[in-house]
């Protein structure tokens, strides 16, 4: 290795995307790997950063400690020793977990979370995450699925579930393998925030916002832009986040003319077979793109239909029954992009994105360029083009955006 590099650990997919966005969009090359690399396995890039996907989002915390460790062991193996700890923007996750193993790592070094991302609407009050001005568990993420969020103290939150010590920001240096929780409103603030960080040598933790203004302080290799044109003529939306947000937009597509595909999973899905898309799918599909309107495949349409599927499992636990439906929906995808072959696939929701990855084989991602905030075009080392969403992220009309006359940028 003859420059310096980043490394930064992700909880899921479409996070690890966002940094990696990010990352390019300020000049540096970025590849994201879907999953850990075996002990041994050489990294085998030079790209200034590296993004490991712990796929941790949804597992029990000590678990996900022993998988942030195994990352954070890989690239150190690889000569990598600065890293930057990518949470989820609204705490979902076993983020105390999390965020003690990578304060062990280093006993000598203090960890500085930095959880706010003002830009997005993400702000920190004595302790207390906001969404838009909004305690955290009092929004549509209270009610995910699979990681509710139960209080908007994240300082309760670290003290609760770790033996670490937790403190809040002073300004001053702290002790060595501690949590120091960071307050902020504004982006200057995060950017005060790394800034201290950096200055008395402690590690960093946080949305893609402190990663932003982490990245000026290191000494990474500059690169050209890649070629980045996407071909929007036959767009495959795979849309497995039930968030507000993505809801949103799927209904603003589909009020602008693209197709939806709603597919009803079974009470059942044991042995169940797909649908039949030799017929009604594919025809649909192909209808759609002879027009150059992009197809959306998704399941629920809101929270509460993930809770009532559920419950007509007679019990089945929700984290189950969500992944069978997840695996129902990516299953049915990627027979249908076998069969017809898009020329874009955009996955909309971190674990969907993980499947989809999974399933299509991919073991590497070099990321091309950032869409929007949240939304990260990338190209996969088997060829396939993919645009990756964060489930809570994008305006509006962010795939609306996938509609064209004709293959452009």
């Amino acid at each position: 290795m003859t420059s310096k590099q980043l490394g930064i650990i992700a909880d899921d997919l479409s996070g690890a995307i966002e940094c990696a966005a990010v990352c390019r969009r300020m000049g540096h090359q970025a590849v994201v790997l879907p999953s850990i690399p075996e002990s041994n396995q050489p990294g085998q890039t030079h790209a200034s950063v590296i993004v490991v996907v712990t796929d941790s989002r949804h597992l029990p915390s000590i678990t996900a400690s022993h998988r942030l460790n195994a990352a954070a062991r890989w690239l150190m193996r690889q000569g990598i020793h600065s890293f930057y700890k990518k949470t989820d923007s609204a705490a979902r996750g076993p983020l105390a977990a999390e965020l003690a193993a990578l304060a062990r790592v280093e006993p000598t070094c203090a960890v500085y979370f930095v959880p706010a991302f003002p830009r997005l609407g993400r702000t920190v009050t004595d302790g207390v995450l906001y969404i838009d001005g909004v305690p955290v568990a009092e929004t549509a993420f209270a009610k995910d699925p699979r990681s509710p969020i139960h209080t908007s103290s994240l300082l309760t939150l670290l003290r609760q579930q770790t033996d670490v010590p937790v403190t809040q920001a002073s300004g001053k240096r702290e002790a060595s393998a501690t949590l120091v929780l960071c307050d902020g409103t504004t982006d200057d603030d995060v950017h005060t925030s790394v800034d201290t960080a950096q200055r008395c040598g402690a590690r960093l933790a946080g949305p893609a916002g402190a990663l932003e203004a982490l990245l000026p302080h290191l000494d990474l290799d500059v690169s050209q832009p890649l070629e980045s044109r996407m071909d929007r003529s036959s767009v495959l939306i795979v849309a497995g986040s039930c968030h507000p947000v993505t809801q949103a937009q799927i209904n603003h597509a589909e009020s602008a003319g693209a197709c939806v595909i709603h597919l009803v999973p079974p009470c059942s899905m044991e042995n169940h077979p797909l649908p039949d898309l030799s017929n009604t799918f594919i025809t649909m599909t192909q209808d759609a793109w002879r027009q150059r309107r992009p197809v959306i495949l998704c399941t629920a349409r809101r929270p509460v239909d993930v809770d009532v599927a559920a419950g007509r499992q007679q019990g089945l636990d929700i984290h189950v029954y969500t992944e069978q439906i997840t695996q129902y929906l990516v299953a049915t995808a990627t027979h249908l992009l076998h069969t017809l072959h898009p020329s874009l696939i955009t996955v909309c929701g971190g674990a969907t994105s993980q499947a989809m990855i999974d399933a299509l084989g991919i073991d590497r991602l070099t990321l091309l360029r950032e869409i929007e905030p949240g939304i990260g075009l990338c190209r996969a080392h088997t060829g396939h083009m993919l645009a990756i969403k964060n489930g809570a992220f994008g305006k509006v009309d962010a795939l609306t955006n996938h509609f064209s006359p004709a293959p452009l940028d």
